[in-house]
């Protein structure tokens, strides 16, 4: 992600920037955060962008930056620099009269986004608008989208942000700059990218179930190695509880016995992935059970 960010900028900062990107790749690849980071430099009055201090960014924040949308299948809202890139309280433009049969972005919410686009812009800044997931747009809508993707206006910026990025029509595609994002290889346990496994490791302890996100499409190869880095990961724990100043701590809340059985479902899994185990549930198992340990 560093290197596309390091390319994306260069380019904004020489105004070459594209006026359609293309965020393509795996769930919990940093799609979403790019895009709005993006946002945010784009929109920000300050520095260093996005100083997240201006009167952008605090707009940003709260969902309420007039030049800054966001469409999924359920509306048009404004977008936000939060997890899902919407903020609760941030602004609501538009939304389908059932919004809980949506499956897909119905052309009506693209027409109510490119009315936004095509108005003068507030503060004379860019605008940003992101379509996520943009798989979920259907052919009326992809087709609404292609004369704006054609002829953007001056200074606007659209963002498509996708698991399924090839199954976007060819015409659509053509026309953006495609960003794709892998999940980052992994490597022996203290290997640079070993540090994912272990966060996600501190985060079910603390009962984050986001930590669920690592064990999505995992194969059988990265998921012996993230077992490993969390069983390396675990031991140092257990050496840090029997001599503090050893070592990292685990998280608050997690004792010797939580450790002990973290290692002991470690290893189970370990063995049950040798026996053609499923990779992916292997790993949510250990992830649900430390999450809802005592």
């Amino acid at each position: 992600m560093t290197q596309h960010w390091d390319h994306t900028i260069r380019a904004a900062e020489t105004g070459k920037l594209a006026h359609a990107l293309l965020l393509g790749g795996p769930r919990g690849t940093g799609k979403d955060a790019f895009a709005v980071k993006l946002a945010a430099w784009l929109l920000c009055e300050g520095g260093p962008k996005p100083c997240g201090s201006c009167r952008s960014c605090r707009l940003l924040k709260a969902g309420s930056h007039p030049n800054a949308w966001l469409l999924r299948p359920d509306g048009l809202f404004g977008l936000a620099w939060a997890p899902q890139l919407m903020n609760e309280s941030g602004l609501v433009h538009w939304q389908p009269r059932e919004p809980e049969k949506k499956r897909d972005i119905p052309v009506d919410g693209v027409r109510e986004l490119l009315s936004r686009i095509h108005l003068s812009s507030h503060y004379g800044a860019r605008k940003v608008a992101v379509f996520a997931p943009a798989d979920a747009l259907n052919a009326s809508s992809e087709d609404a989208l292609l004369k704006t993707f054609e002829e953007p206006p001056a200074d606007t910026h659209l963002v498509l942000v996708s698991e399924k990025w090839r199954t976007l029509a060819a015409t659509l595609r053509s026309r953006c700059q495609i960003l794709r994002f892998s999940a980052p290889q992994l490597r022996a346990p203290g290997g640079e990218c070993a540090e994912g496994w272990s966060r996600a490791l501190a985060d079910a302890a603390e009962g984050k179930l986001q930590a669920l996100r690592i064990a999505q499409g995992l194969k059988r190869d990265a998921a012996q190695q993230g077992l490993e880095s969390w069983l390396h990961t675990a031991n140092g724990w257990l050496r840090a509880l029997a001599a503090p100043g050893q070592g990292p701590r685990p998280p608050a809340g997690l004792d010797a016995e939580n450790v002990v059985r973290l290692c002991d479902e470690t290893l189970e899994a370990l063995r049950a992935l040798e026996r053609n185990g499923n990779p992916s549930l292997l790993v949510e198992s250990i992830i649900i059970r430390l999450s809802q340990r005592g």
